[in-house]
């Protein structure tokens, strides 16, 4: 993976400048927890290990961003009420180190297909005992030091989901909370 990573280089980066959307624990709804990535230190996702990085999990619309909420309790059969209660928030995202998954070309490059992200089942990878191969590519896209990487979204076959890597944020970056989330 590494060695793909190196090989294209920064040939592939591109810039984004989005307004992303995240449903938040009411919890973990401060600004500072949203965008700092320590969920992923404390639980493994699709595209980490827990531990392994820093991440912070965003989609492109809300409609994505409500998909990925309920994609938990869908997998274990849940209500979705277990779900809830959630907190719709808007991020502000610029960054020019950017990774789109959703182009095949570069897919093609990393020997990375559209099928293994969309439909790996991670999940029981982790609970075998083993790291699932996209789990391992987002340790391997933390390293090679990308800001943030679009991928399709597993929860919404139209939508795409952007793994922001906090701690690689570049001068001129910009990942933060649009409007604080106040309670009552």
């Amino acid at each position: 993976m590494e060695q793909r990573l190196k090989a294209i280089g920064q040939t592939c980066d591109v810039s984004c400048g989005e307004m992303l959307y995240r449903f938040v624990n009411p919890a973990y709804s401060k600004a500072a927890d949203i965008v700092n990535g320590a969920g992923a230190l404390h639980a493994s996702g699709r595209w980490n290990t827990r531990g392994a990085a820093r991440l912070s999990y965003t989609a492109l619309t809300p409609e994505t961003a409500l998909a990925e909420a309920q994609a938990h309790v869908r997998y274990f059969a849940l209500p979705p009420s277990k779900a809830l209660p959630r907190t719709l928030v808007a991020l502000k995202f610029k960054a020019g180190r950017v990774l789109d998954l959703r182009d095949g070309k570069v897919r093609r490059l990393l020997r990375l297909s559209e099928d293994t992200i969309r439909h790996l089942d991670w999940r029981a990878e982790n609970q075998s005992g083993r790291e699932s191969i996209t789990q391992a590519w987002g340790k391997a896209f933390a390293g090679a030091g990308f800001e943030a990487v679009i991928v399709p979204s597993a929860a919404d076959s139209s939508g795409a989901n952007v793994l922001v890597f906090p701690e690689n944020l570049l001068p001129g970056s910009q990942f933060k909370v649009d409007q604080e989330v106040m309670h009552p």
